[in-house]
């Protein structure tokens, strides 16, 4: 009897507890209760959801928030397309300012049958990794090597490994977000805009003679391009092309004078 009524206390004392826990949290959470604005959840669901972080917050409510908390711009969500982006800065009642789209472009063409080999890697099949091993298996220490770390954190499955050993970019699919740059360790992904025809696609800073002896497409630095080009936007620097986008006027002269094809048409 006596070890009963202790058991019926003890219930009684713990149920006791609970409630006036509950109740204080009852209470905290009206007390430090914050208010959403509503306006992030319309915003939310006229973003993309993909939470790629290309915007600079973590997640496509972050970024919600941080436009009307005045962190970030709406046109700096590089995903949603040109009527999505309108729209936005419609429900905001602001002028729209459509930003510049870019594509991601792979800066060579160092495929199987255009650079060959100088080791046998056979270590986990990861760019990173391989890389880390005397800079790569492949000829071209600047080259693409194929192992797809760009593939993984892609997230619109817009990048594939091609059939010879290098990646290819689905314009089709790329918005342009940037996730892939920081992935890749030869840095041979860039983002260029939308409206780009002609791309330098070797980065290597190699002279001439050395690149032509492991690369059959190689820019040898010969400055043609540079000298054909009527609007001063192509300047060879470090032995490697730079192409000053807002100056090109994509006449391709370039691409026709580039005797190792190392620049091309996009």
């Amino acid at each position: 009897m006596e070890a009963s009524s202790t058991i019926v206390a003890s219930i009684v004392i713990l149920g006791g507890i609970g409630s006036l826990c509950g109740l204080m949290l009852y209470i905290a959470s009206k007390f430090f209760a914050t208010e959403v604005d509503p306006r992030i959840g319309e915003l939310v669901k006229m973003l993309p959801g993909a939470n790629c972080g290309a915007c600079g917050f973590a997640g496509c409510a972050r970024f919600a928030a941080g436009i009307i908390d005045g962190k970030a711009l709406p046109d700096a969500c590089k995903v949603v397309d040109e009527p999505t982006s309108a729209s936005i800065f419609s429900y905001l009642g602001l002028e729209n300012h459509p930003a510049a789209r870019s594509v991601a472009s792979l800066r060579c063409q160092g495929s199987n049958d255009v650079v060959g080999r100088r080791s046998e890697y056979h270590g986990i099949r990861s760019c990173r990794a391989a890389a880390l091993f005397a800079g790569g298996d492949k000829a071209c220490l600047q080259g693409c090597l194929g192992y797809g770390d760009c593939i993984t954190v892609c997230p619109f499955d817009a990048i594939r490994l091609g059939d010879v050993g290098i990646i290819v970019i689905d314009r089709d699919k790329c918005t342009g977000c940037g996730t892939c740059i920081p992935e890749c360790p030869k840095n041979v992904l860039a983002l260029i805009p939308r409206t780009a025809q002609v791309s330098a696609a070797c980065f290597s800073i190699e002279r001439g003679k050395k690149v032509s002896q492991v690369c059959k497409k190689g820019c040898i630095a010969c400055k043609r391009c540079e000298k054909v080009c009527p609007v001063d936007a192509i300047h060879v620097e470090d032995n490697r092309v730079n192409i000053n986008y807002e100056k090109c006027d994509n006449c391709g002269q370039c691409v026709d004078a580039c005797p190792t094809g190392s620049l091309l048409r996009v």
